[in-house]
């Protein structure tokens, strides 16, 4: 878990939270949020806004009152001089989408609405879900791995009350979504936020001796254990550690903290933690091995030979770990942008300028989903964390994540590996022996001679794409979309 920074966090659904620090590069700055309109502004925003969107507003079928939400959030990131009005519209974005049923369309408008305004965002996250739930339009499942996922960022917020607000609506709807093994992930959250609730009440007199001396070696080294360890917030942790009174854990946070350049310093970090995690036990040892796997995937691109091959059969025993895989889960949202250049970047500029450095993944996903957000479509390709960054196929399509700028135009995407005719105007996204056609970005645009953007082997004009990956298994409606070629 990654202790949230600024109230993106909370919308963990769409803001992918993970247990590494950022090592390649440093987060950017959230931007100033503003301040709540006041009621006469929000009254008058309000009438115009139903005004102007008076036949929309009439509007009762779920599927057309998605469709709204979509058009104002769309409204609302384009308006810039009237916060009350953009106020409005992401509520009503937000209150639409709870009615329509759509559960990850609330949240994010409850996200956006807590990003860009001084509220309570993990109140209002939280409340939409309850809303969404309460309406019995959204599916029981979605539900509870929402509810999971919120509730994992409001233990990284220390917030325990929230968290178990979140995680009895979760065993609510995992309850009726008939699921044992939803169930059970639930039960098994609920025991770890007692433990770390208990960790984190335990450590009040620690916190109070580092107030009154900020080098106490013992109380340091608490904290950092459980900072590290625990709540994956590796910054604040190893800044402890390094002052702890524990001598093996000090040497490796020293090499850590800094945070080394060089592959072959990265894999010998990597080392480091993997042996230390032996001397380790509970969730010490899955902290310390999720770590050393951290450090194996930053080392792994820039390694060749023997050193490769060894990262990667180390990198795939952690990723079978049984302590170490995320059983359940919802989508992480790598990527959200029109701008390929922020791939496997730390960016945070709004809702259609969001990206993560791929470290950041999960170990043990299983899917990746790609959507164009204008229309909302999608599509879902199996992957593994240690394919994100490279050019793949697999079960007749293929994956391109190393975003290489040939022909006047990133490559990201998925592709066919049998959309090889490649006339005059279209984009191909693979690059492997004679190029595919596929969903993503591509060769620059014959057209306009932009940066290429396509969808079902189609050149579209530019628009956002989203990627995000997924550990858990599939919904039904999501298995349709699975891009999977029967095998001959």
């Amino acid at each position: 878990m990654i202790r949230p920074s600024h109230p993106l966090a909370w919308a963990s659904l769409f803001v992918l939270v993970g247990s590494v620090a950022t090592v390649a590069q440093p987060a950017k700055p959230p931007t100033a949020r503003l301040p709540v309109p006041d009621e006469a502004a929000i009254e008058k925003a309000e009438a115009l806004v139903k005004d102007v969107y008076k036949a929309d507003f009439a509007k009762k079928k779920p599927a057309d009152l998605v469709e709204f939400a979509r058009k104002l959030l769309k409204a609302a990131d384009e308006t810039r001089d009237s916060p009350a009005a953009r106020f409005v519209m992401y509520r009503a974005a937000r209150d639409l989408a709870v009615r329509g049923g759509d559960v990850g369309l609330a949240l994010e408008a409850a996200a956006t609405l807590g990003r860009t305004f001084e509220i309570n965002t993990g109140e209002v996250t939280a409340a939409t879900l309850e809303a969404v739930d309460k309406g019995r339009v959204a599916p029981a499942r979605v539900v509870a791995d929402a509810a999971m996922d919120l509730a994992d960022a409001a233990t990284d917020a220390d917030d325990y009350a929230l968290a178990g607000r979140l995680l009895k609506l979760a065993g609510a709807a995992a309850s009726r979504a008939g699921s044992a093994a939803l169930v059970s992930g639930v039960a098994a959250q609920v025991r770890e936020l007692d433990a770390t609730r208990k960790a984190h009440a335990a450590l009040e007199p620690d916190r109070k001796a580092l107030a009154a001396d900020p080098n106490d070696p013992a109380a340091n080294g608490r904290v950092g254990r459980f900072l590290c360890f625990v709540k994956g917030d590796w910054d604040a942790g190893l800044a402890c550690l390094v002052k702890g009174d524990d001598e093996k854990l000090k040497a490796v946070a020293e090499l850590d903290l800094p945070g080394p350049v060089i592959a072959d310093d990265r894999a010998a970090l990597a080392d480091r933690w993997y042996d230390l995690s032996a001397g380790l036990k509970g969730a010490e040892r899955a902290g310390a091995r999720r770590r050393a796997a951290q450090w194996y995937a930053q080392a792994l691109p820039d390694l060749t030979g023997l050193p490769k091959t060894r990262v990667s059969k180390r990198l795939a025993e952690l990723d079978r770990a049984a302590d170490l895989k995320v059983a359940r889960g919802g989508w992480k949202v790598l990527f959200r942008s029109a701008d390929p250049a922020i791939w496997n970047t730390e960016t945070d500029r709004g809702r259609a300028e969001f990206a993560v450095p791929l470290s950041k993944a999960p170990l043990g996903l299983r899917y990746l989903r790609m959507t164009e957000l204008t229309r909302r479509n999608f599509v879902i390709v199996e992957m593994s964390k240690a394919r994100l960054d490279r050019e793949s196929e697999q079960d007749g399509y293929g994956w391109n994540g190393k975003n290489e700028i040939r022909f006047d135009g990133y490559h990201l995407g998925i592709y066919d590996t049998a959309w090889t005719n490649l006339p005059q105007g279209t984009i191909p996204i693979g690059l492997a022996r004679a190029g595919f056609l596929g969903w993503g970005f591509g060769h620059r645009n014959h057209i306009n001679g932009s940066q290429g953007y396509a969808w079902d082997g189609k050149a579209v004009e530019k628009t956002v794409f989203e990627i995000a990956v997924k550990a858990g298994p599939l919904t039904p409606e999501e298995t349709k979309r699975l891009l999977k070629k029967k095998k001959k």
